[in-house]
Formats: structure tokens, sequence, C-alpha cells
């Protein structure tokens, strides 16, 4: 199976470079994650998802390779459970566009097990759906995250007035002030993330296999044929 596609982010080259290397927002942004840790560089998970023809409980591991910050990575997934498994390689582009960043992903996966067995249509359109609402959730916490940064950060203060030194230097009665140093801002927990819903996802799985296996002109011709069968139905009456 192959996906691509990009994704506009409205942040800074750098805090969408920072946000996909963070366990915490990561694992709010995957639906249905109920645990992601790094462990020796590598990311560790179990999942519970419940959209589509997805269903069931996965436990995975995903390495990156060829990192090249702020720009780009290869992405190695390894996720297995009883619906059965996914193997997947992934190179992440990240390109500066002003103040916005631009995400393209190329990626392959092979399937395997029972979700295999539901078709490769359904499965591409389920994985397009699940990327999308994935990558509107990253964003958001993206932007969650930029803010609570700006919010502990300390307001810039003035320049202290240089206090007067005698010539031969303080005196050692007198302790000199201390420096005062900004706190170091706290990233933001699980609990302030926005987590993807997973109702939410189903519907636009949905939206998008409808759109994928009933194409417009499909979904046109019934509504019509269900008009004249109406109709015809209102005539006989």
């Amino acid at each position: 199976m192959k996906l691509e596609g990009d994704y506009l982010f409205d942040a800074p080259m750098e805090e969408v470079w920072k946000a996909l290397l963070d366990p915490v927002v990561l694992a709010a942004t995957m639906p249905g994650c109920e645990k992601l840790d790094l462990v020796d560089g590598q990311y560790q998970g179990d999942l519970h998802i419940k959209v589509g023809p997805i269903q069931g409980k996965f436990s995975g591991k995903v390495d990156l390779k060829d990192i090249s910050p702020p720009s780009s990575y290869t992405m190695l997934v390894d996720g297995r459970g009883a619906p059965g498994f996914v193997k997947a390689s992934a190179l992440v582009k990240l390109d500066r566009e002003g103040e916005q960043t631009r995400l393209r992903y190329d990626a392959d996966a092979q399937v395997g097990g029972k979700i295999a067995s539901v078709g490769q249509r359904l499965l591409e359109a389920s994985a397009r759906a699940i990327t999308k609402q994935s990558l509107e959730g990253l964003h958001e916490n993206i932007k969650i995250r930029v803010a609570a940064a700006k919010a502990a950060s300390p307001p810039a203060a003035a320049e202290p007035v240089a206090a007067k030194v005698p010539a031969d230097g303080p005196s050692a009665n007198e302790p000199s002030a201390p420096s005062a140093e900004a706190p170091e801002p706290k990233p933001p927990t699980i609990a302030t993330l926005r987590k993807v819903d997973q109702a939410a996802l189903a519907a636009s799985i949905a939206k998008e296999v409808t759109k994928r296996l009933l194409p417009m002109p499909v979904v046109a011709g019934v509504a019509i044929g269900v008009l004249l069968l109406l109709g015809w139905l209102l005539v006989r009456r």
C-alpha cells in the first residue's frame, strides 16, 4: 500500500520538528494510543484502534533513521496485534514556507492478517482518513505547545540600573546581588493536549470510504434514480 501527501502547519519549522520527536505530543495525536515511550532512541507503544475495518489492539515500535534536523528523517514502523500486522517505511520531509512549514510524506506499507482481508481500496481509504485526522490533531497540539512555551516565558525585564561600586571594589561585607535566571519552560502534559477523537475519526473514515468506493458520478446517479422512483410512485398515486 502506497501513501503520499503533504500538510501545511501554521508554525515555524523548528516547532514542528520538536513536536514530531516529542512522545507526549505523538501519544495525543495517534488515535487510540494508550502508551508511547522513548526507549534507547526507539519509540514503543500500545494502541487500541476502533475505526473502520482497523479494530483491535496493536503493540509496535518505531525507529527513526537518516535523521537530518530539522528537515527530514526515515521512519520504520513495525506493529502487530490480533487483527494482523503492519510494517511500513516512510520518508518525512519538512520545508520552510515563510512562517509556516510544509510536511511531505511518502510511505510504503505492508498489511497482513485479518485487516488485509477487507480489501485494498478500503484499507487505503481508511489509512488516508487516519493520516488526515492525525495531522490535524498534530497541528492543534503544536499550537498548544507553542502557546504553553510563550506563557511560561517570563516578560522581558527592564535593564537594572548599575550600582555604584567603590574604586577599590565591593566591600567584603556587601554580597553581590544574585543573577536572575529565567525558569525553564515546562512542556505541555498529555492532559493539556488535544486527543484525536475516535468517533470523529470513524466518521472521517466513513466519508473517505464513500468517496473512494462510490465516486461522485455514482452517488449522483443513485440520487437521481431515487428521485425518479419517488416521482413515479407519486404519479401512480
